[in-house]
């Protein structure tokens, strides 16, 4: 007799891989028998009833399955939840049941990575993938579920190419869920906008057609909230393909979206700085002014993202809000705020910047822990074939004397290949090794010229402000206040704008680009000054005399004579010496 459960009923009426989905959806995401043991076991005991009188063993096993893993609803820890799954899956295996017991290893490898144990992780991840396409993709009926796992696990190390192979094939295979769906349309896009491959317009269009797809599966099932992130990753699209009209027009749409349903699903205070910048681009300081307005009320009653990254999104929101800012009110000549938010800028980027190589740091030294674990996975698999191979032979070996000597061979053959997968990886390691001192290199020379630029922006400032102080002057008749004009305006023309702080902070940032500068300076020149330090620096960096004279705050007869000094110190070969230090 059929139950008057609408829920059953409508498992009773699908297909078998379909109600495997509906039982794993309904499992997971309904409130009343995640947190009702009884009425959850209940439920299951009707769904076998169910899988008896319709002859599905699949839904069996998997109403099975979803009993002995309840716990994980209970306060476990990740570790525990984990240990959990694997405890499953070894009983699954004992019963033959390979599936299941790939899908427990999935599970616990997915546990590991939200604790970031990343190397156990990938191990149980790799495993299970490695069944599922044993048994066949196509046999699995969740097995899109788990592809996008995955996909965005290895997105989570920059592993692009890794993360859109994975996220094609999930879509190769019926949906898990409607969210599902949308993410795996969305993360691809992401991935193919990052991906670094030579032809970039390719990728970016294929970003573009991956977020058009996650507007339409939004909006086919009506989640605003999704059109307008979908919306908002296609206006940066839009941006790097310097279509501003497309992409204002995608922004507003994210921006109206999130303000009517985004709750804390979205941010719309940020997507109204990346209009305030649009609009900025176009010279239109009104709509730029209202939207930086509308990004700082957003902000203040907006929740602070404390989940994976949140942190450092906040911080980049911040970061983009100061640089509009600073633009804004430099293009419509307030140069007093725009040097306020300068100085915030700067604080803020030098934040971000320490924290992003503390980022990449971890990101790299993740990586090799995930390398390792495989390297020692495969290792021990070669192992446990090997010892297999050696018990199986054990009693032929006695023997027979022929046997032994080829199963000798086939050992140091096998240790052999061994040996060569380890190199193999030694290589793999010291190549990511110089390519983390690649990137080091590049970051530290744009984190140089990131200070000069500053700097510079800072001395253009001070020549806006001097030519206001020099109009100023010619207006005003009383001697007293043209006098204070003109000490005002020495003290902008004398002042320093590489001071003794900004010269340690300039110092640190310049030897990490070029870390044997000074100390071939000391060597030949013994008795050099700070001074004349500062000056070869500044000369090494191409700025010319003027840029020094401001940098330095001294005249350019100063800097003349301070490099006749130099020369003068180093003997007849001193312009020889000084052109092999600079160039």
């Amino acid at each position: 007799m059929a139950s008057a459960n609408p829920v059953l009923q409508k498992i009773e009426k699908a297909t078998p891989a379909n109600r495997v989905i509906l039982i794993l959806n309904y499992f997971d995401t309904c409130s009343v028998v995640t947190q009702n043991k009884v009425a959850a076991f209940q439920l299951l005991d009707e769904i076998n009833a169910i899988s008896e009188r319709v002859g599905d063993g699949q839904l069996r096993r998997y109403s099975q399955f979803i009993k002995d893993t309840y716990a994980k609803n209970s306060p476990l820890s990740n570790d525990q939840k984990a240990a959990l799954f694997l405890a499953v899956g070894q009983t699954a295996e004992q019963n033959d049941d390979l599936q299941i017991a790939a899908v427990c290893q999935h599970f616990a490898g997915e546990y590991y990575f939200i604790n970031e144990e990343y190397g156990k992780a990938f191990e149980y991840l790799l495993a299970a993938n490695s069944r599922f396409r044993a048994i066949g993709y196509a046999n699995i009926p969740e097995i899109s579920r788990y592809l996008y796992d995955l996909a965005f696990n290895y997105y989570h190390f920059n592993e692009y190419a890794k993360s859109i192979h994975f996220l094609n094939e999930a879509t190769r295979y019926p949906v898990f869920s409607d969210n599902l769906a949308i993410q795996t349309h969305n993360t691809m896009g992401m991935a193919y906008a990052r991906i670094e491959q030579i032809d970039n317009a390719v990728n970016l269009r294929r970003a573009e057609l991956c977020f058009k797809k996650t507007q339409q599966v939004a909006a086919s099932v009506s989640d605003s909230v999704w059109i307008g992130i979908a919306n908002s990753n296609l206006g940066d699209v839009y941006v790097q393909q310097n279509r501003l009209t497309a992409a204002l027009t995608a922004f507003r749409i994210d921006y109206e979206m999130g303000i009517k349903f985004g709750k804390d699903r979205s941010h719309p205070g940020a997507t109204a700085v990346k209009l305030a910048r649009l609009y900025l681009m176009r010279q239109q300081f009104d709509s730029c002014a209202y939207f930086l307005h509308e990004s700082k009320r957003i902000a203040l009653f907006k929740v602070v993202n404390t989940e994976f990254g949140g942190e450092l999104n906040n911080a980049v929101y911040h970061k983009n809000y100061y640089d509009v800012n600073r633009q804004y009110y430099q293009a419509i000549h307030n140069l007093p705020l725009a040097y306020v938010y300068l100085d915030s800028l700067l604080t803020i980027s030098e934040r971000i910047n320490k924290r992003y190589d503390v980022n990449q740091l971890a990101l790299a030294n993740n990586k090799l822990l995930v390398q390792k674990h495989q390297s020692e996975v495969d290792k021990l698999n070669a192992q446990k074939n090997t010892q297999q191979f050696l018990f199986g032979i054990t009693g032929v070996v006695l023997a027979l004397v022929a046997l032994f000597f080829f199963a000798l061979y086939r050992f140091v053959r096998t240790k052999r290949e061994q040996d060569q997968v380890i190199n193999a990886e030694k290589e793999k390691s010291m190549r990511l090794a110089k390519q983390i001192v690649d990137d080091e290199l590049q970051r530290a020379k744009a984190d140089l010229t990131l200070f000069i630029e500053n700097l510079q922006a800072k001395d253009a400032l001070i020549d806006t402000l001097n030519a206001d102080l020099e109009r100023l002057s010619q207006n005003r008749d009383e001697s007293d206040e043209q006098d204070m004009f003109v000490e005002a305006q020495q003290s902008l023309l004398n002042s320093s704008l590489l001071t003794n702080d900004d010269w340690e902070e300039f110092q640190r940032r310049f030897e990490r680009v070029h870390p044997t500068f000074f100390v071939k300076l000391k060597h030949h020149i013994t008795d050099i000054s700070p001074a004349e330090e500062r000056l070869l620096a500044l000369s090494k960096l191409n700025m010319n005399t003027r840029q020094m004279s401001r940098m330095l705050g001294i005249s350019t007869d100063s800097i003349h004579k301070a490099t006749y000094r130099l020369r003068k110190k180093l003997g007849t070969d001193g312009h020889s010496i000084l052109s092999k230090l600079l160039n």
